[in-house]
């Protein structure tokens, strides 16, 4: 039987809440979600060569070193890119076992202090800042996250920073871009996520820090940072 395919996007976006964003998200949670398995086989297979062997060639170690690091970043990325709700929840220790797992393979530490119970949707907003700030800091330096009266605060110190003005604009232009690459769709997706959240979001630039404060709503009056 025929039917009209034709829709608008408003109508689309309205029956179904499936926006171009959450699309986008969607795909990355099932791109992720899909790997997981195949980088676990992988792993798995060279500690069993590893007992077998009790020892790895450098060929191996390159492999192990290789898988470990993808595990990792699909970690970091499932909750930076994939889809999430207001609802869900991650815990501290989760936060700290996928920042802990990524560190070995970069060159700027990253200390996660805030005291702050974040949800997971917010949590998915401070990775893609913490990848904001990592192109400040390409040389090596630290990141830190901290609790901040009513929000949150990130900081890059390094002894050099490089700072794209165009890019950090767009965190309080809902992510627009011109010329947008691969490279800094990071930004984009900040600045989206940002205005979705509701957020205000503030920029200071010092000659050895770069620092984005993000002011979350307290519902009960109260400072949510510690």
């Amino acid at each position: 039987m025929a039917h009209d395919a034709t829709h608008s996007a408003a109508r689309r976006t309205g029956q179904t809440g499936n926006t171009d964003q959450d699309l986008s998200a969607m795909v990355a949670s099932r791109i992720c979600h899909d790997l997981v398995s195949p980088l676990g086989a992988i792993g798995n297979g060279l500690e069993l060569m590893q007992l077998a062997s009790s020892t790895l060639g450098p060929e191996l170690s390159l492999v192990a070193q290789s898988t470990d690091s993808a595990n990792a970043r699909l970690r970091f990325y499932r909750i930076a890119f994939g889809i999430v709700s207001a609802s869900q929840s991650i815990s501290r220790a989760e936060i700290l076992s996928i920042l802990d797992a990524l560190q070995p393979h970069q060159k700027h530490k990253v200390s996660w202090t805030c005291g702050t119970e974040l949800t997971r949707q917010q949590v998915k907003l401070m990775f893609l800042l913490l990848m904001c700030l990592e192109t400040t800091v390409p040389w090596g330096g630290e990141i830190v996250l901290r609790s901040a009266p009513c929000g949150v605060e990130l900081v890059a110190n390094a002894h050099r920073l490089r700072i794209e003005d165009s890019l950090w604009t767009a965190l309080c232009d809902a992510g627009r871009i011109e010329d947008l690459t691969s490279a800094k769709i990071h930004f984009a997706l900040a600045g989206a996520e940002i205005a979705a959240q509701g957020y205000a979001v503030s920029v200071t630039a010092q000659e050895s820090s770069f620092a984005i404060r993000v002011a979350l709503e307290c519902g009960d009056g109260r400072n949510c940072g510690t």
